[in-house]
C-alpha cells in the first residue's frame, strides 16, 4: 500500500505513476471513449493522504479513501486535467456533529490561509458571509462562503453543500455530504467529503455543451455576458430584500478577454 500520493494538475499520467511508484497495471483504466483514468484507493480502516502540489497554494487532504485522475487521450500533452478525491473528516466512521463542524471548518480555514478564495458562478449573485449562507438555504447549488463558519444549528441544515474555490490558475470544488439516516444532533453522524481539483481550461469547458467545447474560446465572451445578465437581475431582487451585494468580489481570470461584462 502507498500511504501518501502527490499530485500536480497538468502532470502526465506517466509522471503521476512514476513519482508515486505506482504500477500501470491495476492503476490505469483506459476507456474506449478516449479518457484515461488513474485510480487508487485505500481501505476504509487505513485511509491515506493526498498532497496537492500547487506552489504557494499547496495543501494536504487527510483520511483519503480514493483518488481518480482524468486524462484526455486526444490531448495527452495537456496531462491530467482533473483529480477527484473522496475522503472522510476523520479516520472514524462516525463522528459527533459539532466535532465534524469544527474539524471541517478548520480545514477550510487552512485553505483560506493558503490563498484559496471563493469563486461564484457567473450567473449567481455576489454575496459573502452570512448573506451567502442565507442564500444557500434558498439555493442549495450556491457556493457556500469560505469566510463564514456556520453555527451548529446552521451546520445541521447542510445536507449536501459545496465550497467552490480558486487559487492561481486552478479550481477546487469541496463538497460535503452527510448520512441522511444519521441526522439526530444528539447522536454521531457520518460524512463524506469530495474534492474536485481542475485546471482553468477544464473549468471553462464545463460552461459549455459537448458540441461547443472544441471552440469554447470563441464563444466565451457572449456566454459570460449572458450569464452575468442573470447575475445582475438576481442581485437587484436580493438588494430589495435586504441582502448586501459583495461588490469587492474578484472574478478569476480564465480567458484573455476577462473580465467580461454585459
Amino acid at each position: 500500500m502507498v500511504n501518501s500520493i502527490k499530485i500536480t494538475l497538468g502532470e502526465t499520467g506517466q509522471t503521476f505513476l512514476q513519482s508515486n511508484k505506482l504500477p500501470e497495471k491495476g492503476t490505469v483504466d483506459k476507456q474506449p471513449a478516449g479518457l484515461n483514468f488513474y485510480e487508487y484507493s485505500w481501505n476504509v480502516r487505513t485511509p491515506g493522504q493526498v498532497v496537492v502540489n500547487d506552489k504557494a497554494y499547496s495543501f494536504t487532504i487527510p483520511y483519503v479513501l480514493s483518488i481518480t485522475g482524468t486524462e484526455d487521450a486526444a490531448e495527452i500533452d495537456q496531462g491530467i486535467q482533473k483529480f477527484s478525491i473522496n475522503a472522510g473528516i476523520t479516520a472514524d466512521d462516525l463522528i459527533d456533529h459539532d466535532k465534524a463542524r469544527v474539524e471541517f471548518s478548520g480545514f477550510l480555514q487552512k485553505l483560506k490561509n493558503s490563498g484559496w478564495k471563493t469563486v461564484i458562478a457567473y450567473e449567481d449573485p455576489r454575496l459573502a458571509g452570512e448573506d451567502a449562507f442565507k442564500y444557500y438555504l434558498e439555493d442549495k447549488f450556491y457556493s457556500l462562503p469560505l469566510d463564514y463558519i456556520p453555527t451548529l444549528d446552521e451546520w445541521m441544515k447542510i445536507k449536501t453543500g459545496s465550497w467552490h474555490l480558486y487559487a492561481g490558475s486552478n479550481f477546487l470544488d469541496v463538497t460535503i455530504r452527510r448520512d441522511s439516516q444519521r441526522v439526530n444532533i444528539s447522536e454521531p453522524g457520518a460524512y463524506l467529503i469530495s474534492f474536485n481539483l481542475l485546471t482553468s481550461t477544464q473549468k471553462a469547458k464545463n460552461q459549455f455543451d459537448a458540441e461547443e467545447i472544441g471552440h469554447w474560446q470563441e464563444l466565451w465572451v457572449d456566454k459570460i455576458k449572458s450569464l452575468k445578465k442573470e447575475r445582475y437581475a438576481k442581485e437587484t431582487e436580493l438588494t430589495q430584500r435586504g441582502f448586501t451585494i459583495y461588490t469587492e468580489y474578484e472574478e478569476p481570470k480564465i480567458h484573455a478577454a476577462d473580465p467580461v461584462e454585459p
